[in-house]
């Protein structure tokens, strides 16, 4: 079942949850300012993804009426290249999909892009992937368009940081982003510069932890060898935001370069939980998303 699961590379969508105490505005990116709004389209596309990344050879009908009800346009290509050798497999095949987590990176109210984790269990083996999903709704319902697996998507243009909820959630996912870069951009040859550069965008009671085990972090970075850069637009969504504090979906792929100059994209998705510190956004908890 192995084969199966290589076939497809899945994603771990993380949920939204409202902005409180604020209007709506009524144009532009809504996500989580608009909270119902946004709730129902990840709601809808959750049960869209499940129904198309899951399969049975058994019973390859159901597959073919899902994609007929829940896609259109190039996601229907992008989704029958992904299922190509999970189809012509020799092996039974049965693959369950659950959504993990998703966060709305855009919402409009008639269409969506999310970034979002699946977790697909063949029985004996479980796979994660991340992926970009782009919905639109027609006629009341809810289909995927655009399937990006492990993307790298620049951000939509940014609300002004002006106390609004859609300024506050903008910044908090500019400081996520930089988070990323200062905790996962590592150099071997510089770990003294490494470890303040992560020192510098974390807080308590990460912070604490860090300066206790300064020592031992700055000898792993140098003995690594390795030289580690975030890939090329890195993803973030926020998951919740409650005043000062947030949790953000993250998902980039990390650039290895070996002592030898050999490079290696590794796929990395997790949760912070971040918090506002005047102009600055920092990180609490960093969790990696990993199969259950």
């Amino acid at each position: 079942m192995k084969l199966a699961l290589l076939g497809l590379l899945l994603v771990v969508s993380a949920c939204s949850a409202p902005v409180s105490g604020t209007a709506t505005p009524l144009s532009g990116n809504l996500a989580l300012v608009n909270g119902p709004g946004t709730a129902a389209a990840l709601d809808a596309v959750k049960t869209a993804a499940e129904a198309v990344f899951s399969y049975d050879s058994a019973n390859p009908a159901a597959f073919d009426q899902a994609v007929a009800a829940n896609v259109t346009g190039a996601a229907k290509q992008q989704l029958a290249t992904l299922f190509d050798v999970v189809r012509k497999s020799p092996q039974q095949v049965r693959l369950a999909t659950r959504v993990r987590e998703a966060a709305a990176l855009e919402f409009t109210g008639d269409r969506i892009r999310e970034l979002a984790v699946l977790e697909q269990d063949s029985g004996t083996t479980k796979g994660l992937a991340t992926v970009a999903f782009t919905a639109q709704k027609a006629g009341g319902h809810w289909q995927l368009s655009d399937i990006a697996v492990s993307p790298a998507q620049p951000p939509p243009a940014p609300h002004q940081d002006d106390g609004t909820p859609a300024g506050t959630r903008d910044a908090a996912l500019a400081g996520a982003r930089a988070i990323g870069g200062g905790l996962f951009t590592t150099d071997s040859a510089d770990p003294d510069g490494s470890y303040a550069r992560a020192e510098a965008v974390i807080a308590d009671p990460m912070l604490s932890e860090y300066r206790a085990k300064k020592g031992t972090y700055v000898e792993a970075i140098r003995k690594s060898g390795t030289k580690v850069a975030l890939g090329p637009d890195p993803m973030a969504g926020v998951v919740t935001l409650t005043g000062a504090r947030a949790v953000v979906l993250f998902f980039t792929t990390l650039q290895v370069t070996d002592a030898t100059g050999q490079a290696t994209g590794k796929p990395f998705t997790a949760e912070f939980d971040i918090v506002r510190e005047g102009a600055s956004w920092k990180a609490t908890a960093v969790r990696p998303v990993t199969a259950a």
